[in-house]
């Protein structure tokens, strides 16, 4: 049986993602962090549209739970639309775990209110009013772990934002 080069394609895109995937949950395993300066990525703001869908292949996760926001967690994903690999800078970890290999996200940039809410301090968090005020937070380092500097250390065009998952509440 001849297998066509569509075929071949998906094929190999299906064991770069399996391999990526299990170098991610082994990247969840404690270890020493260091950081990188902002300056290293190739910031694009354009690379990823609002609320695009994306698949996860790597995350850096970080030493703590980063609750003073004083470094980025880095992602590196796939657009589901358009198929480029992006690196996402994102001030918030997740919780993402093994059981979210084949789960879709929606990134969020930086000025999206989901962005904004997850910045802003929960004892602010009150006064709603406060939400229109929020600015993105200047950070200026990127968690990583250099046991995984083979996949993290990319020239892939990266944005700033968070990512979730969306869901519809019907009644």
């Amino acid at each position: 049986m001849k297998i066509n080069s569509k075929e071949q394609d998906i094929m190999k895109s299906k064991t770069l993602f399996t391999i990526v995937f299990i170098t991610f949950l082994l990247s969840n395993c404690t270890s020493n962090y260091e950081y990188w300066d902002i300056s290293k990525f190739n910031l694009v703001p354009s690379s990823l549209l609002d609320e695009e869908k994306i698949k996860l292949l790597y995350t850096s996760r970080g030493p703590n739970y980063n609750k003073n926001k004083d470094y980025y967690v880095h992602f590196i994903a796939v657009s589901v639309e358009k198929g480029d690999t992006i690196n996402i800078l994102s001030t918030t970890i997740n919780n993402i775990g093994k059981n979210d290999q084949n789960t879709v996200f929606s990134y969020f940039d930086q000025n999206n209110i989901v962005s904004k809410l997850l910045q802003i301090d929960t004892d602010e968090l009150i006064i709603l009013e406060n939400i229109k005020n929020i600015k993105p937070k200047k950070i200026n380092r990127v968690a990583r772990d250099p046991k995984f500097d083979y996949i993290a250390d990319n020239t892939y065009p990266t944005v700033i934002g968070n990512i979730g998952t969306v869901s519809n509440i019907e009644k």
